[in-house]
């Protein structure tokens, strides 16, 4: 089972202790800005599973996204045309 959790600065997907990959981001006057999306496993949706996480993080806590890594705005474009 893949968990992701949040700490102040990344938010970390894991599978059995193992890194499968992590959103590197900084908060500042209400913005949360997500530096860089990695994901060390292709084919997986470890990425859009991220930035899910991202969003819904976000959200509960009031922070406007800023989308300075390119996997980000994507997906943002992707769920804000959905």
């Amino acid at each position: 089972m893949i968990l992701i959790s949040v700490t102040s600065s990344e938010i970390v997907a894991t599978e059995g202790g193992k890194l499968l990959g992590k959103i590197v981001f900084t908060l500042s006057d209400g913005s949360m800005d997500i530096l860089h999306t990695y994901a060390y496993e292709s084919g997986r949706g470890i990425g859009s599973m991220l930035m899910s996480k991202a969003v819904e993080w976000a959200n509960e806590y009031s922070y406007t996204i800023v989308p300075s890594c390119s996997f980000a705005k994507k997906y943002l474009d992707r769920i804000k045309g959905a």
